[in-house]
């Protein structure tokens, strides 16, 4: 039985995780959002999120809060078809336009397999 959790250890929280896979991870660009793969020393895969807002759109953190719900989502759903022992980090551009899990969904899968981190099932 697979597990769907999203455990502590499977986190980039604080911005020191974070910023190493930023500096020197290699980049992916998409529609909605940028990945950054870097491969780590351990045999798990780790997530972070970021969230970029323009100063224009400030106080939309219903907005931000879902777009990272949504990329969490992806990752729980998916984590066990991707390759192990990898940090990624999604930059996701926050905009007016309200994303659906379907656009999310896709967009998130295709910089995956752009980045070659989702194995074949």
């Amino acid at each position: 039985m697979k597990n769907f959790s999203f455990s502590r250890d499977e986190k980039l929280k604080k911005y020191s995780q974070i910023k190493p896979v930023l500096a020197s991870g290699k980049k992916y660009c998409g529609t909605f959002a940028n990945l950054y793969v870097r491969t780590n020393n351990t045999s798990i895969t780790r997530l972070g999120i970021v969230v970029l807002i323009s100063k224009s759109f400030r106080g939309r953190a219903v907005q931000r809060n879902r777009v990272k719900r949504l990329v969490r989502e992806f990752y729980r759903l998916n984590k066990h078809s991707m390759v192990k022992g990898v940090d990624i980090v999604f930059k996701v551009f926050l905009s007016s336009v309200a994303y659906r899990h379907d656009d999310v969904k896709t967009n998130a899968f295709n910089l995956c397999e752009e980045a070659g981190i989702l194995q074949s099932r």
